[in-house]
């Protein structure tokens, strides 16, 4: 691997982990707003409708200002409304966590195409594994800081990392020549997601079992299996590579919302964002490219507004159906795509 390529591959892994950590550290704080279930979860999910609009804006933006200027106005944006966000004034917060989706959106759909225009296996899973370190740093930074306003106030971090875009590869794109992802790769996206939506709900489930830790242990677990998937794909077979994420993800996903142990939280955290690694490749295969993943990625993650809003309404029956239902869905897709998960490093 080139050392530009190894460069870039760091600010895509920033840029993910930065706008993965702002986006999703309230959902530690959750029973501190001290409002009715759905509308606590509302404040925390609501930045994954505006990752749509992100990802949308993201095309026109990347044409105009290029690769770098866009990261570098990504980060800022980020920074500056982590700081607006310390409010607990609700009217004021929804719009502002609506506008972290947005940023969100522009962030990880040039993290995502600068991780896909490498060509390399292991740059695009250390990109998707930003978000269980992004969810490992919200849930450090809970214990460290436990208030929601001094945590907000953390995302002032992703500022002085905005100073690292001069490492970004420089790619533009003409404004006629946008694109937009199939269906099909969308709800690649979206099943390969299912489980990280879900997670959402994890923190008030297991906070009172002292589960914080056995969640950060989850994630840190996940990060390397982000990347094995194609080792294992390679020993045990395409099929039954994607058999033993998905179906390990669906049956230790079920038994967490039935039952709200942390250590089966640990499992599915691990496995359940093991499969995101698996989804560019499976997406690409199902028709998306460089230019349009973002896209299909954060319209996908419509999800992770519905999901966990829905899901809080009843956890145990709800958020087991989701997943079971995603997991098997996503099994019969990668099945029928058996060569996605082999992806040849640049």
């Amino acid at each position: 691997m080139s050392i530009s390529k190894t460069f870039s591959g760091v600010t895509s892994f920033i840029a993910y982990t930065l706008a993965t950590y702002v986006m999703v550290a309230p959902a530690f704080t959750v029973k501190q707003f001290e409002l009715p279930a759905w509308l606590a979860f509302l404040i925390v999910s609501i930045p994954f409708g505006g990752r749509v609009i992100g990802s949308l804006l993201y095309q026109r933006i990347v044409a105009i200002l290029g690769s770098r200027l866009t990261f570098l106005s990504s980060m800022v944006v980020l920074g500056i409304l982590s700081i607006g966000s310390s409010t607990l004034n609700v009217p004021i917060l929804i719009p502002l966590r609506l506008l972290v989706g947005v940023a969100f959106g522009i962030a990880t759909s040039l993290a995502v195409e600068q991780a896909v225009r490498s060509g390399n296996r292991l740059i695009i899973a250390l990109t998707m594994s930003g978000w269980a370190f992004g969810w490992i740093g919200g849930a450090l930074s809970y214990l460290a800081l436990g208030e929601w306003q001094l945590i907000a106030l953390s995302g002032a971090i992703t500022l002085p990392f905005s100073m690292s875009y001069k490492r970004v590869s420089v790619f533009s794109v003409e404004v006629g020549k946008l694109g937009i992802p199939s269906i099909s790769s969308i709800l690649i996206f979206f099943f390969s997601f299912e489980p990280a939506f879900a997670l959402q709900l994890a923190p008030a489930i297991v906070e009172n079992q002292g589960g914080i830790v056995w969640l950060i242990i989850g994630y840190i677990v996940a990060i390397p299996m982000y990347i094995f998937v194609p080792v294992i794909s390679s020993l045990l077979g395409e099929t039954r590579t994607a058999l033993l994420y998905t179906m390990t993800s669906a049956i230790s996903g079920v038994t967490f919302f039935l039952t709200g142990s942390p250590y089966v939280l640990v499992v599915f955290t691990a496995f359940g964002l093991g499969i995101n690694s698996i989804a560019p490749r499976l997406a690409a295969s199902y028709g998306a490219s460089a230019r349009n993943m973002g896209i299909a990625l954060n319209t996908a993650a419509l999800g992770g507004v519905a999901v966990p809003v829905i899901s809080s309404l009843d956890i145990k029956f709800l958020a087991s159906l989701f997943t079971a239902l995603s997991m098997v869905i996503l099994l019969v897709m990668s099945v029928k795509k058996p060569n996605a998960l082999l992806v040849r490093s640049a």
